[in-house]
């Protein structure tokens, strides 16, 4: 926490108020064109995004095989079929970094979309579910009321994030 303090005093004091979202933006009007340290920034930050995707895709790809084993008759296929689930896993995220370019578009839509699920929706059917025969009529009447709301309240915000994104 320490580091993080004197990493973000040290950023104010370098670049004052005329920070911009991303701290590389800044460096890079700071160090100018051609900037051999801006360079290796770059190529780090590149690496380090590969890494990542490495690292967050091999726990889905290795449960994908294990689903695929048991109905898999030698190491063989066994071995190719790793390979196919690989390959369609990095054309399935570079699909996803296609049609959603803007990460943030695609974290709001998530976000907007799993909050208003877990938030309004499931509790809503949840306790209708659970507690249904015991209701009275008004109690189910504001349950299904929150989860068409809920519904309606999902949908709308998802046009109006598309909307703004495009």
């Amino acid at each position: 926490l320490s580091a993080c303090f004197f990493v973000a005093i040290s950023g104010y004091y370098m670049f004052g108020d005329d920070v911009d979202d991303q701290i590389t933006l800044s460096l890079e009007k700071r160090a100018g064109d051609g900037n051999l340290a801006m360079d290796c920034l770059t190529w780090l930050m590149i690496l380090t995004a590969c890494s990542k995707f490495t690292l967050t895709m091999f726990p889905l790809a290795l449960g994908f095989e294990e689903m695929l084993t048991s109905i898999l008759p030698s190491d063989l296929a066994m071995e190719l079929v790793d390979s196919a689930v690989k390959i369609v896993l990095i054309f399935l995220a570079l699909a996803v970094a296609i049609w959603f370019p803007s990460f943030s578009f695609l974290c709001s839509l998530v976000g907007l979309i799993c909050t208003v699920i877990v938030s309004v929706i499931f509790p809503a059917l949840a306790n209708l579910r659970l507690f249904g025969p015991s209701l009275s009529l008004f109690e189910k009447l504001l349950g299904w009321l929150l989860v068409v709301g809920g519904a309606f309240v999902a949908v709308v915000g998802t046009i109006a994030t598309v909307d703004a994104d495009m």
